[in-house]
């Protein structure tokens, strides 16, 4: 009786009693932590799956929307898009297109599409689509650039996109080594080439990051085209707009898993730092209505480069990717000019 009673009264002690609570609330804490911990690694492994993952499993999943028209009014850019198409059309009717391919250095096989000039010409512009397209997005751009200006084009696949092989969606920073990789290829098959990388959205990213490459002398210049800062700034953006989800603490876990998984984190994808290298001219391109890729980084892009050429063209009620429909002749004129002066030049 008296050992029970003992007991009691020690159960019953104030300090230990504490302790007791403190012990239990530091354990449930830990827990929650633990738990927050995993459900963010748990998100950040969904985002990367989501933003760069392989398609099949993703459904093809595309951010990147270009500018669709509104109320179902037929816009300018409905009504050249059509106009394209017709051209476009007419164009790969009489083109013999050749399948290439190279090697990667990560070991992928990639494709491009090679649509030769009419006459001899050893003038080849090295075109670029944008997120989770194929080179069908650019088959546009190299239909003026082929018979207009007389243009050899290449139009790859990136990685992951279309026919080449690839886990991962490289978001400019992986493509670039495979693009530098596509102009030795063009070099080797004519030592005389003349070089023009030119891309869209993802692909102008991709441009702007290749421009600090140990590219040979065969690369004149670049045109980029509402492409964007960093691959961080682009996820920032959709993780609020599609999620309303601030970036700390998921985007910087979605990064780190990247730099693990993919080969990459999501700052080190960065154009800005690769601008900042570049000393051959580069024209700069971006619509006013971009409300994806926003307008705003045109700026930052172009104040990044600040060794050699540049210029910038701003395209009134552009939306995003669609500065060429919404007003196609300043485009290409404008693209035409700076060709002029800093590539069909002696």
């Amino acid at each position: 009786m008296e050992r029970k009673k003992r007991l009691l009264t020690k159960n019953l002690d104030p300090r230990k009693r504490r302790l007791h609570h403190i012990r239990v609330a530091a354990t449930t804490v830990l827990v929650i932590l633990l738990l927050l911990i995993a459900g963010c690694f748990g998100i950040g492994e969904y985002l990367v799956l989501f933003a760069v993952g392989p398609s099949e499993i993703m459904g093809n999943v595309n951010l990147d929307p270009g500018n669709t028209g509104g109320d179902g009014e037929k816009t300018v850019v409905d009504e050249n898009r059509e106009k394209f198409k017709e051209l476009k059309e007419d164009w790969l009717s009489g083109m013999t297109i050749e399948d290439v391919s190279i090697q990667s250095d990560d070991g992928l096989n990639l494709k491009g599409f090679y649509y030769p000039a009419k006459g001899e010409s050893h003038d080849y512009a090295l075109l670029l689509h944008g997120y989770r397209d194929t080179h069908k997005g650019m088959e546009n751009f190299a239909y003026v650039y082929n018979t207009y200006m007389n243009f050899n084009c290449l139009l790859p696949d990136m990685r992951a996109c279309g026919e080449s092989e690839g886990k991962y969606v490289g978001m400019g920073y992986l493509d670039s080594k495979d693009v530098a990789d596509w102009v030795d290829y063009i070099v080797t098959q004519d030592a005389q080439a003349r070089i023009l990388i030119s891309g869209v959205s993802m692909g102008g990213a991709t441009t702007m990051m290749v421009s600090d490459l140990e590219l040979p002398d065969n690369v004149v210049c670049f045109i980029e085209d509402c492409g964007y800062t960093s691959v961080w700034d682009i996820f920032e953006h959709e993780l609020d707009f599609l999620f309303h989800l601030p970036a700390f603490p998921l985007l910087y876990v979605a990064s780190a898993i990247s730099s693990l998984q993919v080969g990459y984190s999501f700052t080190e994808a960065s154009s800005l730092d690769a601008l900042s290298r570049c000393e051959k001219p580069m024209l700069f391109i971006h619509g006013k209505e971009d409300d994806f890729v926003s307008y705003s980084m045109l700026d930052k892009v172009y104040a990044a480069k600040t060794k050699g050429v540049k210029e910038e063209l701003s395209v009134d009620g552009a939306g995003h990717a669609c500065s060429y429909l919404q007003d196609p002749e300043l485009y290409f004129t404008t693209v035409h000019d700076f060709l002029e002066e800093n590539f069909f030049v002696d």
